[in-house]
């Protein structure tokens, strides 16, 4: 089990079949940017208006003005927003979602 565990951690430069740019061949991470991307697309005209404000560093409060609806609905939209993107903060809407804006 060790030697198998060897092969995967230390693969072997003279075979090529193992590593591929610096990989191992089969267990490459997924496209995650178009995971993303396929998350924001879900999204409402609303949602998503609401998306790019936030992104830009308003509060929820001055959103709400700018979208002319009441705090509690651009709460909602944003509750709503947050379980699509599967994100809990506005600190993780940032650091995941920073560089798509336009979908």
């Amino acid at each position: 089990m060790f030697d198998k565990l060897k092969k995967i951690l230390i693969p072997d430069k003279n075979n090529s079949e193992e590593v591929d740019e610096g990989h191992i061949t089969g267990m490459r991470e997924p496209d995650i940017d178009s995971e993303r991307l396929e998350r924001v697309s879900r999204l409402t005209p609303r949602e998503y208006q609401l998306y790019l404000l936030l992104l830009e560093g308003y509060s929820l409060r001055e959103c709400a003005e700018r979208l002319n609806v009441k705090y509690p609905t651009a709460n909602t939209h944003m509750t709503s927003m947050y379980k699509k993107l599967e994100i809990k903060t506005r600190a993780e809407l940032i650091i995941k979602y920073r560089d798509i804006r336009n979908h």
